[in-house]
Parts: C-alpha cells; sequence; structure tokens
C-alpha cells in the first residue's frame, strides 16, 4: 500500500516536472519570436530611412558635380570667346567654319566646338543668307563657342559669343567671295561638312555650320577674282547623282558674292535579287536599270555586274525612292520613251512600285524577269546542245545594243530564258538561219512574250 503510494507520487512528480518544463520552454520560444519580428520592422525601417537619405546625398552630389562642371565649361567658353577678342582679325578668319577640339578639365573630358561665320551688321542674317537675296558682303565675324561634357544628362549645352569687327581697310574691294550653301535630302541645312576651295587662292578648309536653321554655310571671303573649284568631302554622303566627292566651279568677281549650292546627304544602298517567276534561265550579266526623275540627264542609271543579287550603292536617299528594271535598252522602261519617235513604246506600261531609301539604310527589292520559250530545229527536227542568245539593237539608252545568254537545248531542243522587256532577236551562237532570225517581243502591257522557233539551216 505505502509502496503503490510513492510509485503514485513519483509519477505525479515526473508529469508536473514535465509540465513546468515545457511551459517554461514554451514561454522563452514566444519571447524570443516576439523580438525577431520587431528586430525586422526595425531594420525596414532603417533601410527606408538609409535608402531616403542615400537618394537625397546623391541627388545632392550630382548637383553639385553639374554646377562644377557647368561652371568649368563656361569658363571654358570665356576663354575662348577672350583668345578670339584679343587675337588679330587677321589669325581669327583663318579658323572659319565649325571646329572642335576636346579639353581635360580634373578628368572631365568637355567637348568645345567653335562657329565662326560672316554676318550682317545687324548679327542676324548670316552670310549665305545674304548671298542667296544678293545684298552686299556680309562686314562683321561672328564667334559662337559651345562647351558639352559627357554625363551632362538633360543640361543644355553653355554657350557664349560674341561678335567682332574687322580694321579699317580689312575689307578689299578688288577681292570677291564664295558662299557654299549645303542641303540635305529634305532641304534641311546640311552641317559639319568639309568645303574645300581651289583656284588663285587657296584658303583653308572650312567646315559648314548651321546657319540660322536654314542652310548649312561655309563662306570664303576676300578670295582673288578667277575661278575656283568647290569640292565636298564627307565620307559616306553622296549628291543627287550619286558622287561621293562632288565639286562645282564658281568665278569670283571682285566685290559681289558668289553663291553655290549643294543637296548632299548620306548614301542609301538597294540590294536587288533578280529573278524568274516563269523559271527562266537568268542572264548572268543582264544589265538593270534603277529610275528617278531627278537623275541626270533622263532620269536613269544604268547598273552593271553578274549574278542574281546586285548591290546598287552610293545611291542618294531621295525621298520617294528609286524604281528597277531589267535590260539597259530605252524599251526595257516600262514607261520609256522614243525619243525619235517621241512617243511611250509601251502604252499604258507602267513601271514596278518605288523602292524607299533613308540615308545609311539598305533597301532590299526583287526585279522580276518574263520567261521566253524557245525550240530550235533544223529541217523538222529539234537541236539539241546548242547556245541561244537574244539580241537587242542600239538605241539612245544602250548605244551598243544588248546580247543576252538565254541558255544551251535541251534534249528536246528546247531552252526557257528570262527577257527584260522589248523587242529581240533571237539567235543561236555558230549557227545561220534557215530564212531570218525571229524576233520576240517582251511587251509589259501584255501576257509573257510568246513562244519561238528558230529554223537553223541545213
Amino acid at each position: 500500500m505505502g509502496r503503490g503510494r510513492r510509485r503514485a507520487t513519483s509519477v505525479a512528480a515526473r508529469i508536473n516536472r514535465r509540465f513546468f518544463a515545457h511551459g517554461r520552454h514554451r514561454t522563452v520560444s514566444d519571447e524570443g519570436g516576439f523580438s525577431l519580428i520587431e528586430l525586422v520592422v526595425a531594420i525596414a525601417f532603417f533601410a527606408i530611412v538609409i535608402t531616403g537619405i542615400a537618394a537625397m546625398t546623391s541627388s545632392g552630389l550630382t548637383l553639385a558635380r553639374n554646377n562644377r562642371n557647368r561652371s568649368i565649361a563656361a569658363n571654358l567658353a570665356s576663354e575662348q570667346v577672350d583668345a578670339f577678342r584679343a587675337a588679330p582679325f587677321e589669325d581669327a578668319i583663318t579658323d572659319l567654319g565649325l571646329t572642335t577640339e576636346t579639353v581635360a578639365v580634373n578628368g572631365v573630358d568637355y567637348e568645345v566646338t567653335r562657329e565662326l561665320s560672316w554676318v550682317d551688321q545687324e548679327s542676324e542674317a548670316g552670310a549665305c543668307d545674304i548671298a542667296a537675296t544678293g545684298a552686299t558682303t556680309p562686314r562683321l565675324l561672328r564667334v559662337v563657342v559651345s562647351v558639352e561634357w559627357a554625363a551632362m544628362g538633360t543640361i543644355d549645352p553653355v554657350t557664349s559669343e560674341t561678335v567682332l569687327a574687322p580694321p579699317i581697310g580689312a575689307f578689299d574691294p578688288t577681292l570677291g567671295n564664295i558662299a557654299v550653301r549645303v542641303f540635305d535630302r529634305k532641304a534641311g541645312p546640311g552641317f559639319g561638312h568639309p568645303v574645300t576651295v581651289s583656284g588663285p587662292d587657296n584658303p583653308p578648309q572650312q567646315v559648314t555650320i548651321d546657319d540660322n536653321g536654314i542652310v548649312g554655310c561655309a563662306f570664303f571671303a576676300g578670295l582673288t577674282p578667277g575661278s575656283y573649284t568647290v569640292t565636298m568631302g564627307t565620307a559616306s554622303f553622296v549628291d543627287r547623282q550619286g558622287v561621293a566627292s562632288p565639286s562645282q566651279t564658281v568665278a569670283v568677281t571682285s566685290g559681289t558674292v558668289s553663291s553655290v549650292q549643294f543637296d548632299y546627304d548620306r548614301s542609301a544602298t538597294l540590294s536587288l535579287a533578280v529573278a524568274a517567276p516563269g523559271g527562266g534561265n537568268i542572264p548572268a550579266d543582264v544589265p538593270l536599270t534603277i529610275g528617278n526623275n531627278q537623275i541626270l540627264p533622263l532620269g536613269t542609271r544604268i547598273v552593271n555586274g553578274t549574278g542574281t543579287l546586285r548591290t546598287v550603292a552610293d545611291l542618294f536617299p531621295f525621298s520617294d525612292g528609286y524604281q528597277a528594271w531589267a535590260g539597259s535598252c530605252a524599251d526595257a522602261d516600262p514607261e520609256g520613251v522614243d525619243l525619235v519617235g517621241g512617243g511611250p513604246y509601251w502604252v499604258g506600261g507602267v513601271r514596278s512600285p518605288s523602292l524607299p531609301t533613308d540615308p545609311g539604310q539598305v533597301t532590299a527589292g526583287t526585279v522580276d524577269m518574263e520567261t521566253l520559250q524557245v525550240d530550235v530545229t533544223r529541217s523538222g527536227s529539234a537541236v539539241p546542245s546548242v547556245n541561244v542568245v537574244a539580241v537587242h539593237a542600239a538605241d539612245d539608252r544602250c548605244e551598243s545594243g544588248e546580247t543576252l545568254d538565254l541558255g544551251t537545248t535541251d534534249a528536246t531542243g528546247q531552252v526557257n530564258g528570262a527577257l527584260p522587256f522589248g523587242t529581240w532577236e533571237i539567235r543561236v551562237s555558230g549557227e545561220s538561219p534557215a530564212s531570218s532570225w525571229p524576233g520576240a517581243v517582251n511587251d509589259p502591257t501584255s501576257t509573257p512574250p510568246a513562244d519561238v522557233v528558230v529554223e537553223l539551216a541545213p
């Protein structure tokens, strides 16, 4: 009995110890979890505060850096202007046009751009504008200095400018001037282009500047009268005729301004694939023609080459693009005009849609040719393995005519060749016709040309 009570007491004691131990463990665990939440909240709040402080600090540092850079840029611009004011006028005019240099200050590179141009006495109209109106020679030299740096963001460039009056006697009434006016393809000002003038005098090369947002301008003053050559020289730029370094000749007379104009823009490229949807053999050296009414003198340009993929580079990027077709003769053009007869070759003929061109871009297009089936026979039997050619007579566009290889006849005496539009004579190389060589007419306003049978002499 006593032994049973002692055993019960011992069990109860063990239960109480486990219960209180478990309770104490729970209490400690609960208090630890609550402290962790507080710590997370505190850290989050601290992070928000620190982020705000960091943003304010960064913004303040950026503002201070921008103010410092702007102050340095202003000093650079003022120094440049003061240098021009202090220099002899004869030295200043040697820097006419646009010049750029990089100046490093405290580890920051500043790009300093100088524009020197002649202006009228109110310093409002530029020299090229004055030349366009036929007014007198400009009498003042305007100096504009602009300074930029790499990390300027939305900050405007720092500029400083002045107007220099030439000393008495600086203008010689026996000398003349040349105003070079440059436009891009949209008649906007073409600036930043080097211009060279050569003749009785050889003044320093100038770079065109933006003359009041109207025209790119390079003005050469005080030139000995005579004949001069004006040449543009920007890489990858062409004039309306596709000339990379176009030049013009101009006469300079005493006391006047002679004006020269260039339309000048970054060249475009056409990538033309020659195809024959009817399955004909494409002559390897078939010439192509591109058309635009502004190409001188006849609105077309012949493109020679080989293969079925042709690259036509150095094109002025006309806003209305170019049409393209196969062949170089006048009647290869669906809208071709007979200069002798005075009428169209094909009434109702229409060129393929224009291929658009953009400065510095490549435009892909396809030039399709019709397929002509030719059967060669001799005494009524098929003639295999002979070479068939198409011959076009000379005209005002293809002065030496045109001969295209249509391919070699198969075992049945047949060959399918791709042919440009026009009137052709079909021949077999090294053979004579039974009577005369047959003709083939490929008319852009009708169905593909009719099959041709060539009968060879026995």
